[in-house]
Order: structure tokens, then sequence, then C-alpha cells
């Protein structure tokens, strides 16, 4: 059927169907004629009317049929040898010229109209709702996540990869009329672009150091030129993912090369893989194959994401254990150089502590005792709470009992038995053991590395 064009005019086609007797005691009624073309048509088989599919004619008098069109054929109208069979047949009202407007004419069992095409099974549907899935999921993160500009880029991704697999199958599940075929293509070129300059402008942010949104337009110039200029629609659909890709494997190759960077080269060697099954599957690539790929290719993406985002968190937790060092170091010199003091009113005088001389409060009631170095105890008349908004950053709550100063310090001892669960004390310098709560081991611990480091 590749030379039977009707875009732009009207023509009258006339085919011979052979059947054998085999062939006819086959087939199993009811039967039907499937005529899926770009056009409007009119068909007779031996010469019966079998049906229109809109009305063909010329431009004022055409009416627009469905891209595929079933007619049906009762048995009686078969004949054991040659079938004459004549369909009028137009298109008027194309928007685009397509190379291969025909698709499929023959007889066969009664069915869907677009049963000898769009052959897709339910994995489609699996892969679409993956896909959509996979679009909330990043979205959601891209509102969470420090790293929100990649993670709205991949559900980007995820969301243009969907829709143009709900476009490649809408073939199968909607019946259309044939010039909403033009825009059905012109939406799945639109969509692969739309996917291919996300996946550019991801591996730009995240290999390139300079230039980056030079390389992002170049890329979408050159992927925009190369599709208008290639022709059919399958190829341009390739070439608006495939040019992309390409530019985003020779950044991540040029990245990994100069930096050495083991997730560039992993970047490089998926995207180069995906670049090779294109072109050694580029007649069917539009198929299953593809969204399946698109599928993994975006498993990889976010593997890698979450590796990154992972380090990225690691580096900001070893940044805070840094800055608390510094800061208690800093409170510790402070301290030294510029001692705070307490003072403490009992029985019409007033007593001034240095708090670098405490060594642990404890709680007493309404009360609390201050225990110091050289052993003497002072009473302050107020709860461990007013007393810890006194002291300064210095002390720590390791329990509901106790209060610590932590240069005195010298060792977290943690247990665990079947009976009770985890326990901790403190050691500190005179001796003395003081209980920590379990619920404050993980910051006491943090804490007391943080001191004695």
């Amino acid at each position: 059927m590749a030379d039977v064009d009707p875009q732009g005019k009207t023509l009258w086609l006339q085919l011979t169907l052979s059947v054998s007797k085999q062939q006819l005691t086959q087939l199993k009624p009811p039967l039907a004629l499937y005529l899926n073309a770009k056009a409007s048509s009119s068909s007779y088989l031996n010469g019966y009317h079998l049906g229109n599919n809109g009305l063909p004619g010329n431009q004022p008098n055409e009416i627009a049929g469905n891209m595929d069109a079933r007619f049906y054929v009762p048995l009686d109208l078969l004949l054991v040898g040659d079938n004459q069979l004549v369909v009028k047949m137009s298109a008027q009202q194309s928007l685009f010229t397509l190379p291969n407007p025909v698709h499929f004419i023959g007889i066969d069992h009664y069915n869907a109209p677009q049963h000898h095409l769009q052959r897709y099974s339910s994995w489609m549907l699996v892969i679409l709702g993956i896909l959509l899935t996979a679009t909330l999921y990043f979205a959601i993160r891209s509102l969470q996540s420090m790293q929100r500009g990649q993670h709205l880029l991949l559900a980007l991704m995820s969301l243009f990869a969907a829709l143009q697999l709900f476009s490649e199958i809408g073939r199968a599940l909607f019946s259309y009329s044939y010039p909403l075929h033009d825009v059905r293509l012109l939406v799945i070129v639109t969509f692969s672009f739309g996917f291919g300059l996300c996946l550019l402008t991801l591996i730009t942010q995240r290999f390139v150091r300079t230039h980056a949104v030079h390389w992002i337009y170049a890329g979408a110039v050159a992927t925009l030129l190369t599709v208008l200029l290639i022709p059919g629609f399958d190829n341009k659909t390739t070439a608006a993912t495939f040019c992309p890709m390409l530019l985003s494997v020779i950044l991540a190759a040029g990245h990994g090369y100069h930096r050495r960077s083991l997730t560039a080269v992993a970047t490089t060697v998926t995207l180069s893989l995906f670049l090779l099954i294109i072109v050694l599957t580029a007649d069917y690539f539009h198929e299953t194959l593809y969204f399946v790929l698109i599928t993994l290719l975006l498993s990889v993406l976010f593997m890698q994401q979450a590796k990154d985002y992972n380090a990225l968190l690691s580096n900001q937790q070893l940044d805070k254990e840094r800055i608390a060092k510094l800061t208690l170091r800093l409170e510790q010199n402070q301290q030294h150089n510029r001692p705070a003091i307490l003072k403490i009113a009992s029985a019409g005088k007033v007593d001034i502590i240095n708090t670098a001389q405490i060594n642990f409060c404890q709680a007493a009631g309404d009360y609390s005792e201050i225990n110091l170095t050289d052993g003497r105890q002072h009473l302050y008349s107020g709860t461990l709470k007013n007393l810890e908004s006194e002291l300064p950053s210095t002390f720590l709550r390791v329990h509901r009992s106790y209060l610590v100063n932590l240069e005195q310090v010298t060792r977290l001892q943690t247990s665990t038995n079947k009976s009770s669960g985890s326990a901790a004390s403190l050691l500190l310098q005179n001796g003395q053991q003081l209980s920590v709560s379990r619920r404050l081991i993980p910051a006491v611990r943090q804490a007391v590395t943080t001191e004695i480091n």
C-alpha cells in the first residue's frame, strides 16, 4: 500500500482478493473489512456497497472519516477465487503529508477497527501507570528536597514520557477522525522533544560547570533543526530524543574524563547503551521497547540522584558536627577567659560560684543541688530547668535529675541487657557516675564525642 496516497486528492482503488476454499471455510463469521488509513472512504465488495467512512470527495464536499474504519462483510458476498474490492478514498483535510497514509486493508473476523494495528499488551498500561506514579513522586520530592530543580526535571521527564506513551496507544483506545491523526503525531514529537530537552538540562546541571545554559540552548536549537529537516514522523520522534541524548553523552563523558567522576562515567555508559539500542531498533523503536527503556533510564537517573543526595546529606551532617565542635570550643575558651558566674542567694547572703567549678547539678524537688569539683554543695532555690537557663551551653541535661558540666566528663558507658534494654552512664573526673536517660543517649553521645575530640 506504499504507493497509494489519497492525500489532497480523490482516487479509486481497485483490489483483487483471492480466496481459496480452505481460506473461506477457516474464516469465522461475522466478517469485517478493515481499512486503516488517513482518509475518508467508501467501500464496495463484488459490487455490493459495504458502507462509508465519512464521505470521500473533493475539498468542499468531503466529510472527514475515522482514521480506522471497519465494515461488516456478509459471508455470502465472498466467493471462492477472485473478489473485487473497490474503495473510493480522499484526504482533503490533512495538516501534513505523510509518506505512508494507508496502513492496512484486509478482511478478517469482526473485531475492533484498530484490531490489526497498535497491538500493545497490558504492559503498556502498566508502564503508563509506573510513569505517572514516578511523575507524582518526583513532583512531591521537588517540594521537599534540597535538590528541588533536579527532582522537578525528573518529574517533567516522567510526565512527558507518560504523555507520549498515552498518545502512542491512544489510537488503540479511541476512534478519531483522520485530521486529528496529524495532530496526534505532532503531539508525540513534542513530548519526545520535551523529554530530550529535560534530560539535556538535567545532565548539564549535574556535569557542566561553566556556560551550562549555552549548552542547553545549543542542544535545543540543533534538535529543532534536525526534527524540522528530517522526513517522517517516526524519524522526527526518534531525533527529538536522540539529539539531546547524544549531546548529554558528550557532556557526561567530558566531565568523567576531566574530573575522574564515576557518576559521570556511569551516566555516559547508560546513555550510550540507550543510543545504541535506538540505532539497532530504529524500525520498531516506538513500541513497547522504547518505553521500557525510558522507565529503566529514569530508574538509573533516580538512583544516581539518590546517591548524590545521600552524599550531600552526609557532608552536611559532617559540617554540622564540625560547627558544633567549633562552637563548643569557642564557648569553652570564652568561659576560661571570662568565666561565667552564678549568684546564689541564701540565708541573707549571696554566694558567687565560678561555673567552671561546677561538677554537676541534681534535682531536689523544688530546689537543685549544685555539686562542685572540690566536693562542696550549694542549694539553688529553683528547679533544674531554671538553673539550666542560667548556665552556659557547656552544661547538658542528661537526665530528668541531672545537669552535667561536659568539661568534667571523661567517658560515656553504655550497656544492653534483655530486661531493661539499653542503658548509659557518664563517668566524671572525680569518679562519680551519673545515669543517662535512654531517650537522650544519642544527643549525649554526640555532645560527649564532640567534647572529648
